[in-house]
């Protein structure tokens, strides 16, 4: 078998499709992210993390996060350097990419190269980038699972166990991948039941191991992550309602599959979660469902000409209504958390299944186009030109949409950085300062009506974590006056014992920007805020 398997790699490697497929990974990679790389760009959480970190371990149940993040720190360095842990990333990516051509036995190079692009320019991939300290583990969490899928479709005892074992590391990463997972899974049995080799036999027995597998996966993620939080005596966070993951509310179920068919419908006229911005994009999904449309009609028509099992039909049916399910199933997973761009890296199956479906479409067997086309051109070609069009626009539109948002977090960091200035400035102003004194902060957020930052308000470059507000989450603050400025600050709020000690003389004064926000008591400057 391990003959078998390298000898598979050599040809996987040597493949003219995998190579296209890796140089369009790169290319669109490069055209999406060479701005981030080259200018320092930070949100809320990056900064944070600069000058070094690869962000929330066990604690937000990242298991695998925590014990890999410390192994590359003692052997490298977790420092936060967006060219290098980017270019890593986007690497990764392209290895990921030729993995799904192998999974799903594309053979068209347009479309080879065109996963690549859609792949690494989709925008859960963009919006990974504004948090460069850890994008590489992402990337590798998002590996993990294609590649584990790969191994559970081809091979059977030893790539049930190892695929499960990779599931199991990518949850430990980041949860947020699971439902990519599965939807991988979904797009294999749908091409099953369009492949003539395969029985409907077949294709039940390998969802029923699909499915085991994405349970043994989440059952061995459990158990890794109890025993971490046992051995680092630490307890669960409740930040993105992690502590309650797994914990499925039946009663909620109906409304949540409702929600999600509806996002689905959503996208092909309106911005659900920043996958579908512009107009460009939802006329894009209008055209893939479309195609999706056309070409099912034929392969199942295909089928019915053939005398091939109807329940292959209705196996495929089946598999493109829980296809929707298992793209969006985070509304399952995290019913009261908040779900934004970079969790949604399964919405990309929506673009393989067109793809899929149009490169398997039987070219004997489909319909010629009459009265529209020279008969020479059949359906299946028209449709593949119109994938691969359809694809390609939407790539670069994607592309665009990533360089306005690091432009808009660009502007917002230089919004931030000059209103700390300023607050820092008044603080020296202050009549009777001495280099000597300590600064504290009394209270978290700024309420300033003169800081309008909304000038980019209208635009559709709004990926999650694409800015760096004053209040979104002022834990950041001190990280950003440390790294902009040197400077050093003590925050306190009501139930510390600074702010109970001067807590009279705080409370007499205004809020900032106000005059009489900025007061020396006792040789210490206190700035209050809300």
């Amino acid at each position: 078998m391990t003959k078998e398997f390298m000898y598979e790699v050599k040809n996987f490697i040597k493949s003219k499709n995998t190579i296209y497929c890796f140089i369009s990974s790169l290319f669109f990679g490069l055209l999406s992210y060479l701005y981030f790389f080259t200018n320092n760009l930070n949100n809320y959480d990056n900064i944070t993390s600069t000058p070094d970190g690869y962000g929330a371990g066990t604690i937000s149940g990242r298991w695998f996060l925590s014990k890999f993040g410390d192994f590359i720190e003692k052997i490298w360095g977790n420092y936060n350097i967006p060219i290098f842990n980017g270019m890593i990333a986007i690497l990764i990516l392209a290895v990921t990419s030729c993995i799904i051509v192998k999974i799903f036995k594309i053979k068209n190079k347009w479309l080879c190269a065109l996963i690549g692009g859609i792949t690494v320019a989709f925008p859960p991939i963009a919006s990974a980038m504004f948090f460069s300290y850890t994008v590489g583990y992402y990337a590798l969490a998002i590996l993990f699972v294609v590649f584990g899928s790969l191994l559970v479709k081809e091979y059977k005892i030893f790539g049930f166990i190892i695929g499960s074992l990779l599931f199991s590391f990518s949850l430990g990463i980041y949860q947020a991948y699971y439902p990519l997972c599965a939807s991988i899974f979904v797009l294999i049995l749908i091409k099953m039941c369009i492949d003539s080799k395969t029985t409907w036999k077949e294709i039940i027995l390998t969802g029923f191991k699909f499915l085991f597998s994405l349970a043994a996966g989440y059952v061995l993620y459990r158990i890794f992550l109890k025993y971490i939080l046992y051995i680092d005596n630490i307890e669960l966070g409740s930040y993105q309602g992690i502590n309650e993951m797994g914990k499925i509310d039946i009663n909620l179920i109906p409304q949540q599959i409702k929600e999600i068919f509806k996002s689905i419908l959503r996208i092909t006229f309106m911005d659900y979660k920043s996958i579908s911005a512009t107009k460009t994009i939802q006329f894009s999904f209008i055209g893939l469902y479309i195609i999706n449309f056309i070409s099912l009609i034929l392969l199942i028509k295909n089928n019915i000409l053939n005398n091939k099992s109807i329940l292959k039909s209705i196996l495929l049916l089946l598999f493109i209504l829980l296809l929707p399910i298992a793209i969006n199933f985070i509304v399952v997973m995290a019913p009261d958390g908040y779900v934004y761009t970079l969790m949604q890296m399964a919405f990309v199956c929506i673009f393989y299944l067109t793809i899929i479906l149009v490169e398997n479409l039987d070219n004997d067997n489909t319909l010629k186009v009459k009265n529209i086309v020279p008969n020479k051109f059949k359906l299946s070609k028209v449709l593949t030109i119109f994938t691969t069009a359809i694809v390609l626009i939407s790539t670069l539109n994607y592309t665009w949409q990533t360089n306005g948002n690091y432009r808009l977090l660009y502007y917002s960091n230089r919004q931030l950085e000059n209103y700390y200035q300023t607050l820092l400035t008044r603080v020296k102003s202050t009549q009777g300062y001495k280099q000597d004194m300590n600064i504290y902060f009394a209270g978290s957020d700024i309420n300033d009506k003169t800081f309008n930052n909304s000038i980019w308000e209208n635009t559709p470059f709004k990926y999650g974590g694409n800015n760096a507000p004053l209040n979104i989450y002022f834990k950041s603050r001190y990280a950003t006056v440390q790294n902009y400025f040197g400077y050093s600050f003590t925050q306190i709020e009501k139930d510390s014992e600074e702010y109970k000690k001067y807590q009279k003389y705080i409370e007499q004064m205004d809020k900032y920007p106000n005059d009489g926000s900025i007061k020396i008591i006792n040789n210490k400057i206190f700035v209050r805020f809300e």
